[in-house]
C-alpha cells in the first residue's frame, strides 16, 4: 500500500541527491517494520521476506529498462 506511493510518478522526478533517496528509502524501512511480526529482522532480510528490493534499486531497473527498450525501437 505505501511503495505505489513512494513510486507514483518516479520517472518524472526521479530524486538524485543521498538525503531525498535517503528519506524516500526510510518510509519502506518503516512500513516494512511495521508489517513484520519478527522485530529483529534487518531491512534487507525484511526486504527479502516480502519479496521487495530498496527503491533506488527499482528505480535503477526502470531507468535501464527504458534505455534498453529506446535503443531496440532506434534499431
Amino acid at each position: 500500500m505505501v511503495r505505489p506511493k513512494l513510486e507514483y510518478c518516479v520517472q518524472a522526478w526521479r530524486p538524485y541527491l543521498k538525503k531525498d533517496i535517503d528519506l524516500l528509502e526510510k518510509v519502506q524501512r518503516r512500513a516494512t517494520r511495521l508489517i513484520t511480526s519478527d522485530k529483529s529482522l534487518s531491512y534487507t532480510d525484511r526486504l527479502q521476506k516480502f519479496g521487495l528490493t530498496t527503491l533506488e534499486t527499482r528505480r535503477l531497473v526502470f531507468v535501464i529498462t527504458v534505455n534498453v527498450s529506446d535503443d531496440e525501437n532506434y534499431k
